[in-house]
C-alpha cells in the first residue's frame, strides 16, 4: 500500500548527465528527466544543479518538497554511503573528496539524503522492483564499458567495510591477461567489457577471415561496437559467434566463482552488453553448467535485468525509499512489494 501523499527521489549522477526520477514506494516512476552535469571545478555548482532538478520534479508532480520521504544520489565510483562524501571521481574530478550529501540537503531545505555507488543502486533497483523482486539471495552484472556488480543476501545489498563487496569485475580471469584500468592483469572488465570486444572483433578482421563484420563496419574499424558484432552473431556470422562465446565464456567463469561465495537464487545480468541476448547468454549458460558442478546451479536463473539503462535511476529511487524505511525503524523487506509476478 503507497503512503499517501510521499515520494521518493532518486538521482543518477554521471559525468556527462544526470537524471532525477521521483517515485512512489512500489517503485512507479511518476517522471524522470534528464540535464547535462554541469562542467565547472566547483562542486557546489553541482549540488544545486541536482537540488534544482528535484525540485523542478516535484513540481511535474505538483506536491510540495516537505511530501519527499528521502533523496538518494547513484555516483559512479566509490563513495562513503555514511558521511556521503565521495572517494574517488574519474569522471567528475572535483567531487572528489566532497560532501555531496550535505550539500544537496542544504539546498533541499534539510531533506535526508542519501550515496551509494551505482552498481549498488542498480543491483537494489532489481533486487526491489526487477528482475529479483521475488528472491532474497542474488547476483547481478552491470556490462559495458567496465563490469560493475552486486550482491544482495538475505534481502538486502551489501558490499561490504570497504565497500568492494561485489566488484565482480576486478575478479582474476587470466593472471597473464591484458591489463585492466584497476592496474591488474586478467580481470574480469579487462577480458570481457566493451573494449575486449571491440579487440577480438578486429582481430577477426585482421585475420583475413571472412566475416559479415566486415561489410558492416563498411571497412572501418573504428565503426566497430559491441552492438554491430551481436548484430553479426545474431545473423550466424562465425567470427562474431566466436568473439561472444569467448566473452561469454569468461563471464561465465566469474559467475562459477561467484556462485559458490555468495550462493545465489537468482542471477541478472544488465548493461549495454547483456542486450545481446541468446547470443552472449547461451555461452555464459553453458559454460556455467559444465564448471559450476558443486553448487547444482540452475542456468535458467541466469536473466536479463528489467530496468536497463534505467537501472540507475530507478535504484537511486529505491534507495531513497529504503533509508526512509530504516529512518523509520522498518527492516528492509517492508520496501518490497508484498505480491508480484515475473
Amino acid at each position: 500500500m503507497e503512503q499517501a501523499g510521499s515520494y521518493g527521489i532518486g538521482i543518477d549522477l554521471g559525468g556527462t548527465t544526470f537524471t532525477v526520477g521521483v517515485f512512489t514506494q512500489s517503485g512507479e516512476a511518476l517522471c524522470h528527466a534528464s540535464q547535462d552535469t554541469p562542467s565547472t571545478g566547483d562542486p557546489e555548482l553541482i549540488a544545486r544543479a541536482l537540488a534544482e532538478a528535484a525540485r523542478e520534479q516535484m513540481a511535474a508532480v505538483e506536491a510540495p518538497l516537505d511530501e519527499v520521504v528521502g533523496v538518494a544520489i547513484g555516483f559512479p565510483g566509490p563513495v562513503d554511503p555514511d558521511t556521503g562524501v565521495v572517494k574517488h571521481a574519474p569522471n567528475i574530478h572535483c567531487l572528489a573528496g566532497y560532501a555531496l550529501t550535505a550539500a544537496v540537503s542544504r539546498y533541499l531545505d534539510g531533506a535526508e539524503v542519501s550515496l551509494q555507488n551505482d552498481a549498488y543502486c542498480a543491483t537494489l533497483a532489481e533486487l526491489r522492483w526487477g528482475a529479483g523482486r521475488n528472491v532474497a539471495n542474488m547476483l547481478m552484472l552491470t556490462l559495458g564499458t567496465g563490469i560493475g556488480g552486486g550482491v544482495a543476501l538475505c534481502n538486502e545489498v551489501v558490499r561490504g567495510p570497504r565497500q568492494i563487496l561485489g566488484e565482480v569485475g576486478h575478479i582474476i580471469i587470466d593472471p597473464n591477461g591484458r591489463k585492466c584500468g584497476c592496474g591488474c592483469f586478467g580481470c574480469l572488465e579487462a577480458v570481457a567489457a566493451k573494449q575486449a570486444i571491440i579487440d577480438l572483433a578486429a582481430s577477426e578482421i585482421q585475420s583475413g577471415r571472412p566475416t559479415l563484420l566486415t561489410e558492416l563496419v563498411a571497412g572501418d574499424q573504428e565503426a566497430l561496437t559491441p552492438e554491430v558484432v551481436a548484430r553479426a552473431a545474431e545473423e550466424g556470422d562465425a567470427a562474431a559467434v566466436s568473439v561472444y562465446e569467448r566473452i561469454g565464456f569468461h563471464i561465465g567463469v566469474a559467475l562459477c566463482n561467484c556462485i559458490v561465495l555468495t550462493d545465489p537464487d537468482l542471477i541478472v545480468l544488465g548493461g549495454g552488453i547483456a542486450a545481446a541476448g541468446d547470443v552472449l547468454f547461451g555461452p555464459i549458460r553453458r559454460t556455467v553448467a559444465a564448471r559450476s558442478l558443486i553448487s547444482g546451479f540452475d542456468v535458467s536463473k541466469i536473466v536479463p535485468a528489467r530496468f536497463g539503462n534505467l537501472a540507475g535511476i530507478y535504484g537511486a529511487g529505491a534507495l531513497a525509499w529504503e533509508q526512509a524505511h530504516r529512518a523509520a525503524g522498518f527492516g528492509v523487506r517492508d520496501c518490497s512489494p508484498t505480491t508480484s509476478s515475473h
